[in-house]
């Protein structure tokens, strides 16, 4: 087979500029959802985990659930944590881009909107009671809304980038799907919201009861009733 000519290439070319046109709003999303999650979850996670270490300066020292020290600041545990806010941000910009069709607020209320939804149902994986950090810093209260504003932060950051990097497209009128999928959307909500309700009575109540964490998920190492006064 002889090489290909001009004209043979030339249609394939046409096809490759076509397709990384048409996913120009995919990339953008992207894009914004990286750049929404390394602030919120990436470097906001790690000024919280630093403001709870300040309230907690008694705790210096410690092993948390996931084998950190407090008090120590590693430029690899930092940039971990910035890489892992990133892809979870690539997550949730996508997660939104589907989403945003079905919330029924308007547009100036869609990051609240949007981050009400994402607390409710993936913030279970963070507010886990197994996690023993939450029986170790206190006030628990105060470390539940330091992590909630987060959610709240990323969907302020996200919803403003995503819509002026892919504007939301003309629906058909009179389609009673929307409101049908928003009204399952609320009920996940409601019932999450009751989930983490009772979560957070649950860290409430643990609250100042271990003293270190074993690491790696293990639970507690040393509890506050096993220390010698």
């Amino acid at each position: 087979m002889g090489p290909m000519t001009g004209d043979a290439v030339a249609p394939k070319r046409s096809a490759m500029r076509t397709l990384w046109r048409g996913t120009a709003p995919l990339r953008g999303i992207v894009a914004a959802g990286a750049v929404a999650g390394l602030i919120s979850a990436g470097i906001g996670s790690r000024v919280v985990m630093r403001i709870i270490a300040v309230l907690n300066h008694d705790r210096d020292g410690v092993t948390t659930d996931a084998r950190a020290i407090v008090g120590e600041i590693s430029l690899g545990g930092t940039m971990s944590l910035v890489m892992l806010g990133a892809v979870a941000g690539v997550l949730g910009g996508l997660f939104y881009l589907g989403l945003r069709r079905w919330l029924w607020v308007p547009p100036t209320w869609r990051g609240p909107a949007f981050a009400a939804v994402t607390l409710l149902t993936v913030g279970h994986v963070l507010f886990d009671t197994a996690n023993v950090d939450f029986q170790i810093f206190e006030p628990v209260a105060v470390v539940i809304a330091l992590f909630a504003a987060l959610f709240l932060m990323n969907g302020l950051l996200l919803v403003p980038l995503a819509d002026r990097i892919h504007p939301e497209p003309a629906y058909p009128a009179g389609s009673r799907v929307p409101r049908a999928v928003a009204f399952v959307i609320a009920l996940v909500c409601l019932f999450g919201l009751i989930l983490m309700i009772d979560t957070f009575r649950t860290m409430i109540n643990d609250a100042g009861t271990c003293y270190t964490a074993a690491g790696g998920g293990e639970g507690c190492a040393i509890r506050e009733d096993d220390l010698v006064p």
